[in-house]
């Protein structure tokens, strides 16, 4: 960041650019690999919109592991379907249990 720290700030038009253990309240957050990107939106943005919208994000991802789960209990499902559609079926009720945490902490961290 400090190699970049001029460019990034001209790009984001931001003033400053600070590294914290905890994300600050009322804060856009991002995942980006091991690290979360925070900004800090004050007035910016109706944060009830915005917790709503990731409540509704969390809501489609555990319909859609819902739906997975049911498939994949189902014992005729797993006998008939190749193994590998049953394979691709695992793998996204995992990603999607994995964004659905994500999305879960994102509005705990902005209702925070």
């Amino acid at each position: 960041f400090a190699r970049h720290d001029a460019a990034a700030k001209r790009l984001g038009r931001i003033d400053a650019i600070s590294f914290a253990d905890v994300p600050p309240a009322n804060a856009a957050q991002m995942v980006l690999g091991e690290a979360t990107l925070a900004i800090p939106l004050g007035g910016l943005i109706d944060l009830a919109a915005e917790s709503a919208r990731l409540a509704k994000a969390v809501a489609k991802a555990e319909d859609e592991i819902s739906r997975i789960d049911k498939k994949l209990s189902n014992p005729a499902f797993v006998a008939k379907a190749d193994p590998e559609v049953v394979e691709a079926d695992r793998e996204k009720k995992a990603q999607l249990q994995a964004e659905a945490s994500r999305l879960a902490a994102a509005l705990a961290r902005l209702s925070a």
